[in-house]
């Protein structure tokens, strides 16, 4: 939401259960991952930032490529 970007991202900073997160550029302000055991405690979590900020969820499935360094550029 308009000026409260700065409160939404002390906020993730805080909850450690933000293992990653990312400042992006288009519609999206930030990519964030969350580490969660239920669908419940991400709605915990969600609620923490809710009256902050509007969300989109979406829930990982299964990783088509693992984390991976980008390969070297030879000229």
């Amino acid at each position: 939401m308009p000026g409260k970007l700065h409160i939404v991202e002390r906020l993730i900073q805080e909850i450690p259960e933000f293992g990653e997160c990312d400042k992006v550029t288009g519609d999206d302000c930030y990519i964030a991952r969350l580490y969660v055991r239920s669908i419940g405690e991400l709605d915990t979590l969600l609620d923490r930032i809710v009256d902050k900020a509007e969300t989109n969820t979406s829930i990982v499935k299964a990783k088509a490529v693992e984390r991976r360094m980008p390969p070297f550029i030879r000229s």
